[in-house]
């Protein structure tokens, strides 16, 4: 398995400097704004805007971990390896798993520093990467079945089109929903309140053990998708 995840981790190294440096950037700018006393009230919803763009990089990127692999030659070699289909697809399971982890701690280190640079936990934002690291879990686990399945173009199809379909909700609210709430005194304050009240609650709580739950029912499903996958790749 080691082996398998150095390969991957190799393979995908130029997007894994590309993730760093955006990274990097979001944590410095993080810092940056918790120092500077005039702009605090902007601090929690730059944050967040931030740690989410490290996040959605992650994930666009996600399907070149699995393009070197799609050839005959490649899967042939896999099938017959010890580890077989079975630890070919772990490997790009564990692979994406921690690289969301490692993102998740870089946002939550940064975030510890910016409140303590700031002197106050008002504008942490610890909860906000938590629902991002899920989010991503459960795009990866509704797209990586296509990517095994079909190839990374349809995978990519696939998740785009859900991003797709939840902007298009959102805009559709936007445009015949109640959102006179952004537009009050402290908008902030009450997106907060909403998402800590009543079943809004609910659901949030309920989305950590959903997004593991269903990346490993992802998984199972590619176990059983790999070698059709295999059959159609042209080379």
């Amino acid at each position: 398995m080691r082996g398998l995840l150095y390969k991957n981790f190799l393979l995908y190294r130029v997007e894994l400097m590309v993730i760093g440096c955006i990274q990097l950037v979001a944590s410095a700018t993080v810092v940056l704004l918790a120092a500077g006393s005039r702009l605090s009230e902007y601090i929690n919803i730059s944050s967040m805007a931030l740690y989410f763009c490290v996040f959605l990089c992650s994930g666009l990127f996600e399907s070149m971990m699995f393009t070197p692999d799609e050839n005959r030659v490649t899967s042939s070699f896999i099938i017959s390896a010890p580890g077989g289909a079975k630890g070919h697809i772990q490997s790009k399971y564990y692979s994406i798993l921690v690289i969301n982890l490692a993102i998740l701690a870089c946002c939550i280190m940064t975030d510890a520093a910016a409140c303590a640079i700031s002197g106050t936990t008002a504008y942490s934002a610890c909860v906000p990467c938590l629902f991002f690291f899920c989010m991503n879990l459960l795009f990866s686990a509704f797209s990586t079945p296509f990517y095994i399945r079909f190839g990374s173009v349809y995978g990519n199809g696939a998740k785009y089109g859900v991003l797709g379909v939840l902007g298009l909700i959102v805009v559709i609210y936007a445009l015949f929903g109640d959102i006179t709430f952004l537009f009050g005194d402290d908008p902030v304050a009450a997106i907060t309140e909403f998402l800590t009240s009543g079943n809004a609650l609910l659901v949030l709580s309920l989305i950590p053990a959903a997004s593991v739950l269903l990346y490993y029912i992802s998984y199972l499903l590619s176990l059983k998708l790999y070698r059709k996958g295999a059959e159609n790749y042209e080379q």
